[in-house]
């Protein structure tokens, strides 16, 4: 074909160079009609993925036990279960690298997050020395973690190791991006408490079922590059792996900040990953928050407790009892608000990893029952980083944080059929659109006497349990599973739901 110069294949990797990229575009396309390709049904039922979950074997570990002899007893017990489907970092440009191979060395310009650790992965693959390879960083898209940077770097060091000499532009589309990225992963949390006599929380227990939230390249074992699983002679994958606390991975803000007598936290590490997962912006706090916020509300309720009330009488932090009285002191917060139907009010409160930034958010959202369709009107949220060294630029974060939440809380989910991914562009994975982003407020706490906190990550959980909460206020009923679905909300199935 025009502009063609290689055709690279090694084993299943499959590759085509061509001089223009509308040329390599038509030549792809041809290729891959050409290609024989095998498809297995390897995926779990999509429709039962978390059942799938909590029946796989998987790595349990306690994370966070206390008791007391001395607690109240428990009068009566509460039981939920919350689940959070696969998320795509769906960076709004798919990842791009070029290489070039030239005299024994090869140079990769990549948006990688780790240009040591890819190095040394590239090194594995091409069985090259690492002093031989130079990977240079470009700004690209956004990625909020681990998407493909790293796999379409060593794409382009696969095509230009044909091509020595010659530099070699490797553009993932957008349908590779959302096929191939590692996702954020789906996730089950079971949680339980008991109620003293006074409404109080005497036990706790959070249980966790994940995947891994970090397969970063640059392990010492295995190769976490997609490509190289694919060669003729292929690589194995790393381990998968849990990070520790205090910042955890899977279990991240699993451990509550509120101050129970008796609690107990359970990771539970899934090995065998069907779809592929690693970092995501916030790893397991964005559902563990949720959770965790959700399962606080619904034991006020219990409780017969306005929930800001009972989050207060749980809470010894200082700090915390601050950025929460604050937030629902500018929210204008109403104990004891009753919803119209359609109007909705939650609130939801994090510090972030239990080490940084505190975070407290009022959502208010609006539900139009005949579609089920979820409006996100307002947000109020209150701040302490510490030290503010730059108000405007930390006002921001919390705000995207906020709205990149709003997104995944209401709309984003990977989907998926017994073979492949089937969530390939915009429509089959929507976002959320400019006129949909809600007001959003940020009211920050200096205290120039405390050392900076990172505030990068610490909006978006706290914004999913107050978005959750006020979903769950409009309705009367608990919202258990993220992203929020249109469909139960419609279908009257909130009716239904307990």
């Amino acid at each position: 074909m025009p502009g063609v110069l290689a055709v690279v294949r090694d084993g299943s990797f499959l590759g085509v160079v061509a001089l223009r990229e509308e040329q390599a575009v038509k030549a792809s396309e041809a290729l891959q009609k050409t290609a024989k390709w095998r498809l297995a049904a390897e995926l779990p039922e999509p429709g039962k993925i978390h059942d799938w979950l909590k029946a796989q074997p998987s790595e349990a570990v306690v994370v966070g036990a206390k008791s007391s002899v001395l607690s109240p007893t428990v009068t009566r017990r509460v039981e939920a279960t919350f689940t959070k489907s696969y998320t795509a970092h769906a960076s709004l440009a798919p990842s791009c690298a070029v290489a070039e191979m030239k005299g024994g060395k090869l140079h990769v310009w990549s948006h990688t997050q780790g240009v040591y650790p890819l190095r040394r992965e590239l090194a594995k693959v091409l069985k090259l020395d690492p002093q031989s390879i130079h990977v240079s960083h470009r700004e690209g898209a956004g990625c909020y973690g681990h998407n493909g940077a790293d796999d379409v770097a060593l794409d382009a060091a696969l095509l230009a190791r044909a091509l020595p000499g010659r530099p070699v532009k490797v553009q993932w589309m957008r349908a590779d991006e959302f096929a191939w990225e590692p996702f954020g992963s789906a996730m089950v949390m079971q949680l339980a408490a008991g109620l003293a006599a006074d409404g109080s929380i005497t036990d706790w227990r959070h249980e966790v079922w994940s995947t891994s939230h970090n397969s970063r390249p640059g392990l010492a074992e295995g190769v976490n590059l997609l490509a190289a699983w694919y060669l003729e002679k292929p690589f194995r994958p790393a381990p998968s792996r849990g990070i520790p606390q205090p910042t955890g991975g899977e279990d991240r803000n699993a451990v509550p900040l509120y101050d129970f007598p008796n609690q107990r936290v359970i990771k539970h590490l899934i090995k065998d990953m069907p779809l592929r997962t690693s970092a995501l912006r916030t790893l397991g706090a964005y559902g563990n928050v949720f959770a965790l916020e959700s399962f606080m509300d619904e034991l006020a309720s219990a409780a017969g407790t306005d929930p800001v009330e009972f989050r207060l009488r749980h809470l010894k932090d200082q700090r915390a009892r601050a950025v929460i009285e604050l937030a629902a002191t500018k929210a204008e917060w109403r104990p004891g608000f009753k919803s119209d139907g359609k109007h909705g009010r939650g609130f939801g409160f994090a510090r972030y990893k239990n080490l940084c930034c505190y975070v407290a958010c009022v959502a208010d959202i609006i539900v139009e029952r005949r579609t089920g369709r979820v409006s996100v009107t307002r947000v109020v949220t209150a701040a302490d980083v510490g030290q503010v060294i730059n108000p405007k630029g930390l006002e921001m974060q919390i705000e995207g944080g906020i709205i990149q939440s709003t997104s995944w809380t209401l709309r984003e989910a990977v989907s998926f059929d017994r073979e492949q991914v089937i969530s390939r562009d915009w429509q089959s994975y929507p976002i959320l659109t400019f006129p949909d982003v809600p007001k959003v407020e940020v009211h920050l706490i200096n205290r120039p006497d405390e050392k900076p906190l990172g505030s990068g990550e610490a909006s978006s959980a706290p914004a999913a349990a107050a978005i959750a909460n006020a979903v769950s206020n409009a309705l009367g009923r608990r919202v258990r599973n993220l992203p929020l679905d249109p469909g139960w909300i419609k279908d009257g199935g909130w009716q239904r739901a307990e």
